[in-house]
């Protein structure tokens, strides 16, 4: 009995010694798959942060782009409010040369009118005038389209 005791006690003993090397088995593999994950988790978070430094320089030039199509909108808008401004006095100016126009027209036609009107009054010379009287005439003529010509100023 003592060698079959013996015999029990040395298949319990490697019994023991074959579990205590399976445990320690689990242990490395479950140190080796922590350690694992620790290194992926690293990686992850060094991509994460080269991704987040990327939007940020991204989001900077973006930000500056917004800034400059924003201050040519603002010059733009000053253009534009210069232009309508400059149109305005341009139209007003249109209309009052328009109105000017029309008087002046308005004027010639009346003229026309009186110098009609005049040379039937004057009518055609029946007699043959002397030339005294003819450089008389122009004179009296020039002096009158003077008269008229400053009127009209």
């Amino acid at each position: 009995m003592a060698v079959e005791s013996e015999a029990t006690e040395y298949d319990s003993i490697f019994a023991l010694i074959a579990q205590s090397d399976d445990d320690e088995d689990d242990d490395n593999d479950e140190l080796g798959e922590a350690e694992q994950t620790r290194d992926d988790l690293v990686i992850v978070v060094v991509d994460l942060k080269e991704t987040i430094e990327n939007l940020k320089k991204e989001k900077d030039a973006l930000d500056e782009k917004i800034a400059n199509i924003e201050h040519e909108r603002d010059d733009l808008m000053v253009a534009v409010v210069d232009l309508k401004e400059t149109f305005e006095c341009v139209r007003k100016e249109k209309e009052v040369l328009v109105e000017r126009v029309a008087n002046i027209e308005h004027e010639r036609d009346d003229l026309l009118v009186m110098v009609v009107d005049l040379k039937k009054i004057i009518g055609e010379p029946k007699i043959e005038s002397r030339p005294d009287n003819s450089q008389k005439g122009k004179e009296v003529a020039s002096e009158e389209h003077i008269k008229l010509e400053s009127e009209l100023n």
